[in-house]
Protein backbone atom coordinates (compact mmCIF):
# COMPACT_ATOMS: atom_id res chain seq x y z
CA UNK A 1 0.00 0.00 0.00
CA UNK A 2 1.25 3.63 -0.78
CA UNK A 3 -0.09 6.48 1.41
CA UNK A 4 0.00 10.30 -0.31
CA UNK A 5 -0.56 12.80 2.32
CA UNK A 6 -1.40 16.67 0.97
CA UNK A 7 -0.80 19.11 4.08
CA UNK A 8 1.04 22.18 5.40
CA UNK A 9 2.41 23.88 8.30
CA UNK A 10 3.43 27.74 9.28
CA UNK A 11 2.69 31.06 11.30
CA UNK A 12 -0.91 30.94 10.15
CA UNK A 13 -1.85 27.35 9.50
CA UNK A 14 0.22 25.61 12.70
CA UNK A 15 1.85 22.86 12.81
CA UNK A 16 -1.17 20.65 13.66
CA UNK A 17 -2.22 19.37 10.46
CA UNK A 18 0.99 18.07 9.25
CA UNK A 19 1.28 16.50 13.17
CA UNK A 20 -1.39 14.03 12.75
CA UNK A 21 -0.20 13.08 8.80
CA UNK A 22 3.50 12.29 10.72
CA UNK A 23 1.31 9.75 13.01
CA UNK A 24 -0.94 8.23 10.11
CA UNK A 25 2.06 7.55 7.95
CA UNK A 26 4.48 6.01 11.06
CA UNK A 27 1.61 3.78 11.63
CA UNK A 28 1.73 2.94 7.78
CA UNK A 29 5.09 2.15 7.69
CA UNK A 30 4.61 -0.22 10.40
CA UNK A 31 2.33 -2.11 8.07
CA UNK A 32 5.23 -2.51 5.84
CA UNK A 33 3.24 0.45 3.42
CA UNK A 34 5.31 2.94 1.36
CA UNK A 35 4.25 7.23 2.39
CA UNK A 36 4.81 10.39 0.51
CA UNK A 37 4.40 14.03 1.69
CA UNK A 38 3.17 16.50 -0.82
CA UNK A 39 4.21 20.18 1.11
CA UNK A 40 4.10 23.44 0.24
CA UNK A 41 6.39 26.24 1.03
CA UNK A 42 7.89 24.35 4.29
CA UNK A 43 9.97 25.35 6.29
CA UNK A 44 13.73 23.60 7.73
CA UNK A 45 12.02 22.39 10.81
CA UNK A 46 9.13 20.55 9.14
CA UNK A 47 11.34 18.92 6.36
CA UNK A 48 13.49 17.50 8.90
CA UNK A 49 10.36 16.05 10.68
CA UNK A 50 9.21 14.30 7.51
CA UNK A 51 12.55 13.58 6.34
CA UNK A 52 12.65 11.86 9.83
CA UNK A 53 9.86 9.13 9.37
CA UNK A 54 11.90 8.16 6.61
CA UNK A 55 8.86 9.35 3.90
CA UNK A 56 9.08 10.59 0.42
CA UNK A 57 8.94 14.13 0.56
CA UNK A 58 8.03 16.18 -2.73
CA UNK A 59 7.75 20.18 -1.78
CA UNK A 60 5.68 22.41 -3.90
CA UNK A 61 7.03 26.28 -3.95
CA UNK A 62 5.06 29.71 -4.99
CA UNK A 63 7.66 31.98 -4.90
CA UNK A 64 8.04 31.52 -8.51
CA UNK A 65 4.65 31.99 -9.26
CA UNK A 66 3.31 35.95 -10.40
CA UNK A 67 1.51 37.88 -8.12
CA UNK A 68 -1.79 37.05 -10.05
CA UNK A 69 -1.44 33.30 -9.82
CA UNK A 70 -0.46 33.33 -5.73
CA UNK A 71 -2.96 35.73 -5.08
CA UNK A 72 -6.08 34.98 -7.56
CA UNK A 73 -9.72 36.36 -6.15
CA UNK A 74 -10.68 32.27 -5.58
CA UNK A 75 -7.94 31.23 -3.15
CA UNK A 76 -8.66 31.50 0.57
CA UNK A 77 -6.16 32.69 3.47
CA UNK A 78 -5.23 28.86 3.69
CA UNK A 79 -3.58 28.71 0.32
CA UNK A 80 -1.08 30.66 -1.26
CA UNK A 81 -1.95 29.30 -4.97
CA UNK A 82 -5.03 28.55 -6.64
CA UNK A 83 -6.48 25.30 -6.34
CA UNK A 84 -6.24 24.33 -9.90
CA UNK A 85 -2.36 25.20 -9.77
CA UNK A 86 -1.63 23.39 -6.39
CA UNK A 87 -3.83 19.92 -7.54
CA UNK A 88 -1.57 20.35 -11.20
CA UNK A 89 1.62 20.01 -9.07
CA UNK A 90 0.61 17.96 -6.42
CA UNK A 91 -0.75 15.63 -9.97
CA UNK A 92 3.06 15.33 -10.89
CA UNK A 93 3.66 13.95 -7.68
CA UNK A 94 0.83 11.52 -7.61
CA UNK A 95 1.87 10.21 -11.35
CA UNK A 96 5.02 9.45 -9.72
CA UNK A 97 4.15 7.98 -7.00
CA UNK A 98 1.05 6.19 -7.55
CA UNK A 99 -0.19 6.35 -4.18
CA UNK A 100 -3.81 3.55 -3.29
CA UNK A 101 -4.62 6.19 -1.24
CA UNK A 102 -4.65 10.22 -1.00
CA UNK A 103 -5.04 11.61 2.59
CA UNK A 104 -5.49 15.41 2.53
CA UNK A 105 -5.16 17.57 5.31
CA UNK A 106 -5.77 21.10 4.62
CA UNK A 107 -8.46 24.01 5.33
CA UNK A 108 -7.92 25.56 1.64
CA UNK A 109 -8.41 22.68 -0.18
CA UNK A 110 -12.17 21.27 -1.36
CA UNK A 111 -14.03 19.77 -3.97
CA UNK A 112 -12.59 22.11 -6.67
CA UNK A 113 -9.17 19.83 -5.77
CA UNK A 114 -10.39 16.97 -5.09
CA UNK A 115 -12.40 16.66 -8.46
CA UNK A 116 -9.16 17.48 -10.49
CA UNK A 117 -6.85 14.81 -8.25
CA UNK A 118 -10.09 11.98 -8.18
CA UNK A 119 -9.11 11.70 -11.94
CA UNK A 120 -5.66 10.24 -11.27
CA UNK A 121 -6.30 8.08 -7.69
CA UNK A 122 -9.78 7.54 -6.79
CA UNK A 123 -9.05 7.21 -3.21
CA UNK A 124 -9.19 10.33 -1.44
CA UNK A 125 -9.33 10.67 3.12
CA UNK A 126 -9.99 14.04 4.32
CA UNK A 127 -9.04 15.26 7.80
CA UNK A 128 -11.23 18.09 8.68
CA UNK A 129 -12.42 19.64 11.68
CA UNK A 130 -13.91 22.81 10.34
CA UNK A 131 -17.22 21.16 8.21
CA UNK A 132 -17.08 24.63 6.39
CA UNK A 133 -16.84 23.62 2.60
CA UNK A 134 -17.79 20.85 -0.26
CA UNK A 135 -15.79 17.97 -0.44
CA UNK A 136 -15.42 14.70 -3.07
CA UNK A 137 -13.88 12.34 -0.75
CA UNK A 138 -14.28 8.49 0.01
CA UNK A 139 -13.78 8.84 3.84
CA UNK A 140 -14.47 11.87 5.77
CA UNK A 141 -12.16 12.17 9.43
CA UNK A 142 -12.98 14.38 12.02
CA UNK A 143 -12.05 13.64 15.16
CA UNK A 144 -13.41 16.13 17.57
CA UNK A 145 -15.56 15.78 20.29
CA UNK A 146 -19.41 16.82 19.68
CA UNK A 147 -18.92 16.16 15.94
CA UNK A 148 -21.97 14.88 14.40
CA UNK A 149 -23.21 13.80 10.72
CA UNK A 150 -25.16 16.74 10.60
CA UNK A 151 -22.44 18.93 10.79
CA UNK A 152 -21.40 17.71 7.50
CA UNK A 153 -24.78 17.35 5.55
CA UNK A 154 -25.02 18.08 2.21
CA UNK A 155 -21.35 18.68 1.97
CA UNK A 156 -20.38 15.11 0.89
CA UNK A 157 -21.19 12.92 -2.28
CA UNK A 158 -23.33 10.42 -1.11
CA UNK A 159 -20.82 7.44 -0.91
CA UNK A 160 -18.55 8.90 1.59
CA UNK A 161 -18.00 7.55 5.37
CA UNK A 162 -17.43 9.26 8.41
CA UNK A 163 -15.27 8.66 10.94
CA UNK A 164 -16.16 10.96 13.70
CA UNK A 165 -15.56 12.15 17.28
CA UNK A 166 -11.90 11.42 19.46
CA UNK A 167 -12.45 7.21 19.08
CA UNK A 168 -10.71 8.28 16.38
CA UNK A 169 -8.56 10.65 17.06
CA UNK A 170 -4.53 10.46 15.60
CA UNK A 171 -2.45 9.70 18.55
CA UNK A 172 1.16 8.22 18.24
CA UNK A 173 1.70 4.69 19.67
CA UNK A 174 3.43 6.45 22.74
CA UNK A 175 0.23 7.99 24.46
CA UNK A 176 -0.98 4.31 24.56
CA UNK A 177 2.00 2.99 26.20
CA UNK A 178 1.73 5.78 28.81
CA UNK A 179 -1.86 5.40 29.42
CA UNK A 180 -1.54 2.90 32.10
CA UNK A 181 1.02 4.91 34.19
CA UNK A 182 -0.35 8.58 33.45
CA UNK A 183 -3.57 7.34 35.03
CA UNK A 184 -2.56 5.40 38.12
CA UNK A 185 -0.58 8.47 39.04
CA UNK A 186 -3.96 10.31 38.66
CA UNK A 187 -5.07 8.39 41.17
CA UNK A 188 -3.35 10.66 44.09
CA UNK A 189 -3.85 13.88 42.21
CA UNK A 190 -0.88 15.67 43.09
CA UNK A 191 -0.43 19.10 42.38
CA UNK A 192 3.30 20.39 41.80
CA UNK A 193 3.99 20.16 38.27
CA UNK A 194 2.17 22.10 35.77
CA UNK A 195 2.87 21.80 31.90
CA UNK A 196 2.20 24.55 29.99
CA UNK A 197 1.83 23.81 25.89
CA UNK A 198 0.22 26.67 23.29
CA UNK A 199 1.27 24.41 20.12
CA UNK A 200 3.38 24.56 17.26
CA UNK A 201 3.62 27.98 16.62
CA UNK A 202 1.58 30.48 19.30
CA UNK A 203 2.36 33.56 17.06
CA UNK A 204 0.07 35.84 19.42
CA UNK A 205 2.76 34.57 22.41
CA UNK A 206 -0.18 33.05 24.80
CA UNK A 207 2.92 31.08 26.58
CA UNK A 208 4.82 34.52 27.89
CA UNK A 209 1.24 36.24 28.60
CA UNK A 210 0.21 33.06 30.56
CA UNK A 211 3.22 32.80 32.64
CA UNK A 212 3.20 36.59 33.81
CA UNK A 213 -0.17 35.89 35.24
CA UNK A 214 0.71 32.70 37.05
CA UNK A 215 3.59 34.73 38.91
CA UNK A 216 0.38 36.67 40.59
CA UNK A 217 -0.69 33.27 42.06
CA UNK A 218 0.62 32.30 45.81
CA UNK A 219 0.31 28.27 44.27
CA UNK A 220 2.67 29.20 41.81
CA UNK A 221 5.70 29.40 43.78
CA UNK A 222 5.17 25.78 45.04
CA UNK A 223 5.26 24.19 41.44
CA UNK A 224 7.21 23.53 38.94
CA UNK A 225 6.69 24.62 35.51
CA UNK A 226 7.86 22.97 32.41
CA UNK A 227 7.10 25.06 29.00
CA UNK A 228 7.13 23.56 25.67
CA UNK A 229 7.13 25.30 22.50
CA UNK A 230 7.34 24.13 19.06
CA UNK A 231 9.85 24.45 15.75
CA UNK A 232 7.88 28.12 14.74
CA UNK A 233 7.58 29.14 18.13
CA UNK A 234 8.89 33.33 16.98
CA UNK A 235 9.24 34.46 20.16
CA UNK A 236 12.26 32.31 22.17
CA UNK A 237 14.52 34.87 23.00
CA UNK A 238 11.98 37.18 24.99
CA UNK A 239 10.48 33.95 26.53
CA UNK A 240 13.83 32.87 27.51
CA UNK A 241 14.68 36.41 28.96
CA UNK A 242 12.07 36.26 31.29
CA UNK A 243 12.49 32.78 32.33
CA UNK A 244 15.84 33.86 33.18
CA UNK A 245 15.04 36.89 35.30
CA UNK A 246 12.17 34.84 37.14
CA UNK A 247 12.20 34.08 40.62
CA UNK A 248 9.91 30.90 40.22
CA UNK A 249 10.61 27.70 38.92
CA UNK A 250 10.08 27.58 35.19
CA UNK A 251 11.98 25.45 32.73
CA UNK A 252 11.93 25.96 28.79
CA UNK A 253 11.87 22.65 26.37
CA UNK A 254 11.79 23.23 22.56
CA UNK A 255 10.63 20.43 19.75
CA UNK A 256 10.14 17.87 22.53
CA UNK A 257 9.92 14.39 21.43
CA UNK A 258 8.86 12.55 24.48
CA UNK A 259 5.38 14.94 24.91
CA UNK A 260 3.55 11.52 26.31
CA UNK A 261 6.19 11.02 29.01
CA UNK A 262 6.14 14.56 29.84
CA UNK A 263 2.03 14.73 30.15
CA UNK A 264 2.14 11.66 32.28
CA UNK A 265 4.57 12.76 34.26
CA UNK A 266 2.91 16.30 34.82
CA UNK A 267 -0.15 16.82 37.27
CA UNK A 268 -2.09 19.69 35.61
CA UNK A 269 -1.88 21.39 31.95
CA UNK A 270 -1.95 24.82 30.99
CA UNK A 271 -2.48 24.08 26.85
CA UNK A 272 -4.23 25.13 23.76
CA UNK A 273 -7.52 23.13 22.21
CA UNK A 274 -5.61 21.98 19.42
CA UNK A 275 -5.11 18.26 18.94
CA UNK A 276 -3.04 18.09 21.85
CA UNK A 277 -6.56 18.05 23.39
CA UNK A 278 -7.00 14.07 22.95
CA UNK A 279 -3.55 13.55 23.87
CA UNK A 280 -4.79 14.93 27.57
CA UNK A 281 -7.83 13.05 27.37
CA UNK A 282 -5.95 9.31 26.61
CA UNK A 283 -3.41 9.92 29.72
CA UNK A 284 -6.13 11.60 32.08
CA UNK A 285 -4.32 15.06 32.47
CA UNK A 286 -6.57 17.94 33.98
CA UNK A 287 -6.15 21.16 31.88
CA UNK A 288 -7.11 24.72 31.79
CA UNK A 289 -7.67 24.75 27.89
CA UNK A 290 -7.25 28.19 25.87
CA UNK A 291 -8.99 28.50 22.31
CA UNK A 292 -6.02 30.77 20.77
CA UNK A 293 -7.87 29.90 17.22
CA UNK A 294 -11.63 30.21 15.33
CA UNK A 295 -11.61 26.52 14.99
CA UNK A 296 -10.35 25.58 18.74
CA UNK A 297 -13.50 27.60 20.08
CA UNK A 298 -16.11 24.94 19.49
CA UNK A 299 -13.31 22.07 21.02
CA UNK A 300 -12.74 24.04 23.65
CA UNK A 301 -16.57 25.00 24.82
CA UNK A 302 -17.23 20.87 24.08
CA UNK A 303 -14.17 19.87 26.54
CA UNK A 304 -16.10 22.29 29.12
CA UNK A 305 -19.26 21.45 28.93
CA UNK A 306 -18.31 17.95 29.12
CA UNK A 307 -16.85 18.46 32.45
CA UNK A 308 -13.79 17.49 30.40
CA UNK A 309 -11.26 20.78 31.66
CA UNK A 310 -11.78 24.44 32.52
CA UNK A 311 -11.57 26.70 29.21
CA UNK A 312 -10.20 29.83 30.32
CA UNK A 313 -8.48 33.47 28.92
CA UNK A 314 -5.91 35.54 30.49
CA UNK A 315 -8.10 37.40 32.75
CA UNK A 316 -9.31 34.18 34.22
CA UNK A 317 -6.19 32.55 34.35
CA UNK A 318 -5.19 33.35 37.61
CA UNK A 319 -8.65 32.31 39.45
CA UNK A 320 -8.71 28.89 37.73
CA UNK A 321 -5.09 27.87 38.35
CA UNK A 322 -6.10 28.45 42.17
CA UNK A 323 -9.11 26.46 42.06
CA UNK A 324 -7.01 23.16 41.73
CA UNK A 325 -5.14 24.04 45.03
CA UNK A 326 -8.22 25.02 47.24
CA UNK A 327 -10.17 22.43 49.41
CA UNK A 328 -12.10 20.58 46.58
CA UNK A 329 -8.90 20.90 44.08
CA UNK A 330 -7.80 16.79 44.02
CA UNK A 331 -11.38 16.19 43.56
CA UNK A 332 -12.01 18.58 40.68
CA UNK A 333 -8.59 16.68 39.16
CA UNK A 334 -9.96 13.30 39.56
CA UNK A 335 -13.22 13.89 38.50
CA UNK A 336 -11.67 15.43 34.89
CA UNK A 337 -10.10 12.72 34.77
CA UNK A 338 -12.63 10.00 35.12
CA UNK A 339 -14.22 11.60 32.11
CA UNK A 340 -11.44 12.29 30.40
CA UNK A 341 -10.21 8.76 29.93
CA UNK A 342 -13.28 7.63 28.94
CA UNK A 343 -13.43 9.78 25.35
CA UNK A 344 -10.01 8.71 24.06
CA UNK A 345 -8.45 5.61 24.46
CA UNK A 346 -5.48 6.25 22.33
CA UNK A 347 -6.15 3.45 19.83
CA UNK A 348 -7.43 5.78 16.84
CA UNK A 349 -4.48 5.49 14.41
CA UNK A 350 -5.16 1.95 14.49
CA UNK A 351 -8.36 1.76 13.31
CA UNK A 352 -7.75 4.79 10.33
CA UNK A 353 -4.81 1.71 9.13
CA UNK A 354 -7.04 -0.91 9.42
CA UNK A 355 -10.06 0.88 7.37
CA UNK A 356 -7.42 2.03 4.61
CA UNK A 357 -6.41 -1.43 4.44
Amino acid sequence: MKLLFRSDASKKIGTGHVMRCITVAKKAQRQGWYTCFVLRDPNQNIVDLVHSTNSELYILTSNYLSQEETNPQCTNEWLPVSQEIDASETLNVVHQFKPDWIIVDHYGLDVTWHDLVKQSCKKIMVIDDLGNRQLNCDVLLDQNLGTNVEKYSGKLSHHCDLLLGPRFALLRDEFRDWRGKSLKRRQNAPREKILITMGGVDDSNYTLQILKELCKSNHAKKCKFTIITGGLYPHLEKLNAFVNSSKFSFFVLSNVTNMAELMSNSDLCIGAAGSTSWERCCLGLPTITFSIANNQEKIATELRDRNLSIYSNIKNLKHDFDLFFNAEGKDLMRTMTLNMRSVCDGLGSSRIINYLK
